[in-house]
């Protein structure tokens, strides 16, 4: 059962976090260090392009991929050890939010592989599996805690409105960020 890896598995998306955060930090700090971008609001992948911080940018982004696969993959037995004999419903938005996040998590390994400067319409198609898969993924599990039937073992309610408000909130970011991208390309 998922009780048997004991409390370490809530620092997994605090790994995550750090993994992406500090890998894009470390990045840019280097990009601007050598002069390979500018210091005033780079793109994330602009930071990653050349090395060695292309190298950091790849290591950090594929490590960060592995932690979500991870956290996708545990979050997927946490409903269905909860909710054995739950609806098929229930079944069904539990797959497809694995299925889904583990699209996001090889969109993120594309990011780090094709660097924009080398490939720029498969970085972009890496980019868009990656984020709006992950928007996509965050409204399936929301959409779990509103479900009747489910059952997480704790107060479901309150945890799912603050995912379907993180949730709307990385809607709004990357429509906001495709826009931007196609009035600064104009």
């Amino acid at each position: 059962t998922i009780e048997g890896f004991g409390s370490l598995l809530g620092y997994l998306p605090f790994c995550l976090t750090l993994l992406i955060g500090g890998g894009i930090v470390v990045c840019y700090c280097v990009a601007v260090s050598l002069g390979h971008v500018e210091a005033a609001f780079p793109y994330i992948s602009d930071t990653g392009t050349f090395p060695p911080e292309s190298c950091i940018f790849t290591l950090s982004l594929n490590c960060a991929a592995v932690v979500a696969i991870a956290i996708f993959t545990l979050k997927y037995l946490h409903v269905k050890q909860y909710n054995r004999g739950c609806s098929s419903r229930v079944r069904r938005v539990n797959a497809a939010g694995l299925i889904v996040g583990y699209i996001s998590a090889f969109g993120i390994m594309v990011v780090a592989a094709f660097q924009e400067t080398n490939v720029l319409s498969v970085h972009v198609l890496g980019a868009m599996m990656a984020f709006f898969g992950g928007t996509v993924y965050m409204f399936l599990i929301a959409s779990l805690g509103f479900m009747r039937d489910v059952n997480f073992g704790v107060n479901e309610a309150r945890y799912s409105r603050a995912r379907l408000c993180m949730a709307f909130l990385s809607l709004v970011s990357f429509l906001l960020t495709i826009a931007t991208a196609v009035y600064a390309n104009s």
